[in-house]
């Protein structure tokens, strides 16, 4: 079926593991013009989807295959270099990680060594937002998604092949819909969820089905040539997946097609002499791809921790530090742990295997629950320790993004003093409303939904769960049975969706996420009258009722504000502040500040302008006298949030005084 060595080795499929860790590698460390190196992990993908077929099939039809031996040879495979992984870098994180960083590092093992990491991963920042660099285990997210692959094809195929009674042709027909189901789940989820399509398993099971497909096409339709021709095209394809890809593409559906069929033609030519592929610095690099895969991705996290990763010379040593490490793996770790493993029975080195595994898992653990400070400077810790200085309700009075509803948290005394609605910006300031509230005896009612501006009739592109219009919609019928006397303060991170993701390189340039009624593909001039139109026009419906104040848009940083702070204290001479122009702020938040100029003069909407500690007229900026005030890039930390409290009580008091002159 495949031409292979004596010992059933094929070079080729080692010598694409080489090109594709190499592609991954320089990408992530920022090496112009592999954009898409990312890709590597499809490539990965698809091998392993050809290498378990050919195992499990043949195991299968042997009648040999057993589940446990299969899970104990991955587990042999995978575990030993990952485990010494994570308890090198707890162990180095000891003496130089500000507490909240080890502690994040210690959680990120945990959920490396469970293999859920790509389910955590999904439910935070994208692959390719900045924060993806401040995540020492980020790259686990695909030993994640494999591992869940493992356990659960051995199950599909053996089903199958009882039902179809070992039929190859019908187990290859049931894995062709697998492989359609999956990809056609790609491309719905991936305009819906890119965070999703990216990490989890449905939407990535294609890739390791087509390597599936692979090996039944040459079993079935033997012997298979490919021409010179289409086997050039197949490393065209992944070549220009590593070269002309970037973050703003849509992954893996459908443009991971490139990588994916590239492969899948480049393992059914089965050429073993090929250059590319046999070449000794290619075959070195796919033995220990593996390797350098797990080593290379903490290393580029150093160097963004570093703040030099503008640096050439700082990516060289980092870079040579990854494969010398790799090397170290390979040659002490991963070849010395197989063969000794090998060596003993299966239920032995089971059991060797799973101590070894949870004795790793318990460092981590204690280390996620645990300060352990005095490891750095106080005043280091103190500056990094702001990550945590936020609403310690927000997961409880939050809304999720599906939830059609407000929990309705309360926060102070017995009577209702005043509403707060809008997304997490608006849960970060909302204890500080509570101090600012005239009397003890009054609560603020939180309203705030994740992600959620206060726009009427909001949804986004794709997203079938979106739950926002429901939110705004109830809010605006159930605020209508609460007395007029209470006012209400709007706060909403509106340009994140009217405007786009500050992280983006062109937000401007992108197609609309969210909509009113129209779909546009970019970002007209219609588009911003329609959507600013509607941010007005809520506002006012609310205060066709009561006293409606809206915060001016908290201005949006950078980077995230005590890890910048806290990491320059650690390896540079002076506090690396982190701000923007005022200029830029006001450039990106134009049609949010007109909105609310709008608003105010329609409907008498009360602005609530920035304390002179955010901005000074020249710049915004995310500190005050050496305190962070942002928990991270864009949200206010509880002492951020109390440089609001003044102007908060002023139009308490105000509201006061226009009361009882009323009365009067």
């Amino acid at each position: 079926m495949f031409q292979l060595d004596k010992s059933g080795f094929r070079q080729d499929i080692n010598g694409l593991r080489a090109w594709a860790v190499i592609a991954v590698v320089l990408f992530h460390f920022g090496i112009p013009g592999f954009s898409g190196g990312f890709a590597g992990v499809d490539v990965f993908f698809v091998i392993s989807g050809f290498l378990m077929t050919d195992i499990i099939v043949s195991g299968l039809g042997q009648g040999r295959f057993r589940f446990g031996l299969f899970y104990l040879a991955r587990a042999k495979r995978i575990f030993p270099a990952l485990i010494v992984l994570a308890l090198v870098w707890l162990a180095a994180g000891w003496f130089f990680l500000p507490t909240p960083d080890y502690q994040e590092l210690g959680s990120q093992i945990g959920y490396a060594l469970g293999f859920i990491s790509n389910i955590e991963f999904a439910s935070e920042a994208g692959y390719f937002d900045t924060a993806a660099h401040e995540k020492w285990m980020l790259h686990t997210w695909s030993l994640g998604a494999e591992w869940q692959f493992y356990m659960l094809f051995p199950i599909f195929l053996w089903v199958t092949a009882k039902i179809f009674k070992q039929n190859l042709l019908a187990i290859f027909t049931a894995l062709c819909i697998l492989f359609a189901l999956s990809l056609g789940y790609a491309f719905v989820v991936v305009q819906a969820s890119p965070s999703d399509a990216f990490y989890l398993l449905p939407s990535r099971a294609w890739e390791m089905a087509a390597g599936g497909i692979v090996f039944f096409l040459a079993r079935l339709h033997r012997p298979i040539n490919i021409p010179l021709p289409i086997y050039a095209l197949a490393w065209a394809m992944l070549f220009a997946s590593f070269l002309m890809f970037d973050a703003q593409t849509m992954w893996p559906a459908p443009f991971a097609l490139f990588a994916v069929v590239g492969t899948m033609l480049l393992i059914l030519a089965n050429r073993q002499n090929d250059l590319f592929t046999a070449h000794p610095v290619a075959q070195w690099f796919g033995l220990r791809s593996y390797s350098i895969y797990l080593w290379h991705w903490p290393f580029a996290v150093l160097l963004y921790f570093m703040g030099a990763q503008q640096s050439w010379l700082w990516i060289a040593v980092m870079v040579a530090a990854s494969l010398v490490c790799a090397e170290v793996s390979y040659r002490s770790v991963e070849n010395p742990a197989r063969k000794w493993l090998g060596r003993l029975s299966a239920g032995k080195s089971g059991i060797v295997v799973l101590t070894v595994l949870v004795l790793a898992y318990v460092p981590a653990a204690i280390i996620k629950e645990n300060h352990f400070g005095g490891r750095v400077a106080p005043e280091i810790d103190a500056v990094a320790a702001e990550v945590d200085n936020r609403n310690p309700r927000r997961e409880e009075c939050q809304a999720s993004r599906s939830q059609g509803e407000p929990v309705g948290c309360t926060y102070g005394g017995d009577t209702l003093g005043v509403i707060v609605i809008g997304d997490s910006h608006a849960g970060s300031v909302i204890r500080s409303v509570e101090r600012s509230l005239p009397s003890s005896n009054l609560h603020v009612l939180d309203w705030t939904m994740s992600g959620c501006p206060v726009i009427r009739g909001i949804d986004e592109v794709g997203n079938l769960t979106f739950a926002c219009e429901a939110f705004i919609e109830r809010a605006l019928n159930e605020h209508q049975n609460i007395p007029s006397h209470v006012p209400m303060l709007i706060v909403s991170r509106f340009a994140q969706s009217i405007v786009g993701p500050m992280e983006s390189e062109n937000p401007l340039q992108e197609a609309p996420r969210y909509y009113i009624d129209e779909l546009y593909e970019r970002k007209s001039d219609a588009y911003f009258d329609e959507m600013t139109s509607a941010l007005v026009d809520t506002a006012c419906q609310f205060a066709q009722y009561r006293p409606v104040w809206m915060l001016r848009p908290i201005p949006e940083m950078p980077s995230s504000v005590p890890q910048t702070m806290s990491r320059s204290m650690l390896f540079k001479d002076n506090v690396e502040r982190v701000s923007v122009s005022q200029q830029a702020y006001e450039s990106r938040q134009a049609v949010i500040l007109d909105a609310q100029d709008r608003a105010a003069a329609q409907c008498d909407v009360k602005i609530i302008e920035l304390p002179e500690e955010y901005c000074d007229g020249e710049r915004c900026w995310g500190d005050y006298q050496g305190r962070p005030m942002y928990y991270d890039d864009d949200h206010l930390s509880e002492f951020g949030a109390s440089f609001l409290q003044p102007k908060l009580r002023n139009l308490f008091e105000s509201l006061r005084i226009e009361e009882e002159t009323n009365a009067g």
